[in-house]
């Protein structure tokens, strides 16, 4: 078992002239090792996180078993817990990079922090590990009314896993409240892919207006050019938000099928869905 950090400070060292050090080495050797052992937890931290990207695949498992023998996962567990907030997110974000699966919960708790960098790095952090086990509490929490983790933050972790979280959020769709499925419809636009696509169609088929509104504008965002001929029937909704996000979204997409849909609308009692589909217009003759 090693040292506690907190007996470390024997002489100062220069952390820029480590990182540099660190980023040119091959291996993990002890003169870097003892370099490391006189460096407070965050500096650590710090000096990781710069380097992690430029290191070759073996000074990062040495690293990560320095770190282990170092018992430096405690020291960071307790500061992502107590820390002041830059210290909380350097925590956050090396806890994930270096593959700490132990920090899964405190991460998830740290996504809902009063302070917005920590959010930030609590879901980099949760991004880099990839652990399966963030996804059923990360989906559910996307319904709860007031929910503590803000969606953005939600979208950023779900959206590194890619279609792995989509057994988790489509469930969801057909269970949950408006609001709640509205972000679940941006979190899928996010995730894009083949299988997210005729789910977001079917959204476009929801009673609630809010909801085929937030479906039409994701169609866009993700790039669907395949739901281009059900944004034009989009484009005859009740509903002037829906007909103004699917002429968005038609914009969006450079279906260039819309032009003369999008001159009708125009003419659209509503002045949201007359502007949307002007924007759509130029964009759709820049592409020409």
């Amino acid at each position: 078992m090693g040292p506690l950090f907190g007996g470390w400070f024997k002489k100062n060292v220069d952390p820029e002239r480590l990182k540099g050090e660190l980023s040119c080495a091959a291996r993990l050797t002890p003169r870097l090792k003892r370099l490391l052992r006189h460096l407070r937890p965050e500096q650590v931290a710090e000096i990781i996180l710069t380097c992690w990207p430029k290191l070759c695949p073996g000074i990062q498992e040495d690293l990560k078993a320095w770190i282990k023998e170092e018992e430096l996962v405690e020291e960071w567990l307790a500061l992502l817990k107590k820390g002041p907030s830059r210290v909380r997110a350097l925590a956050a974000e090396v806890l994930g990079i270096t593959g700490q699966g132990r920090a899964v919960g405190p991460l998830l708790c740290a996504l809902a922090d009063r302070d917005e960098s920590v959010q930030i790095a609590a879901a980099a952090g949760l991004s880099f590990l990839r652990d399966p086990r963030c996804l059923e509490p990360l989906a559910l929490a996307l319904t709860e009314p007031r929910g503590r983790i803000p969606p953005a933050r939600i979208a950023q972790v779900l959206t590194a896993f890619g279609e792995a979280g989509l057994p988790y959020l489509l469930p969801l769709l057909e269970r949950s409240s408006e609001e709640a499925i509205i972000r679940i419809v941006e979190v899928l636009a996010c995730i894009g892919g083949p299988q997210v696509l005729p789910h977001l169609i079917g959204a476009l088929k929801a009673p609630e207006a809010a909801v085929r509104t937030a479906a039409a504008r994701a169609l866009g965002e993700a790039g669907f050019k395949e739901a281009g001929d059900k944004l034009l029937e989009a484009l005859e909704d009740e509903d002037p938000r829906v007909r103004s996000a699917a002429a968005y979204a038609l914009g969006r997409l450079g279906h260039l099928k819309a032009s003369p849909y999008l001159k009708r609308a125009l003419e659209d009692p509503s002045w949201q869905v007359r502007i949307s589909a002007e924007a759509a217009l130029k964009t759709l003759e820049a592409v020409r």
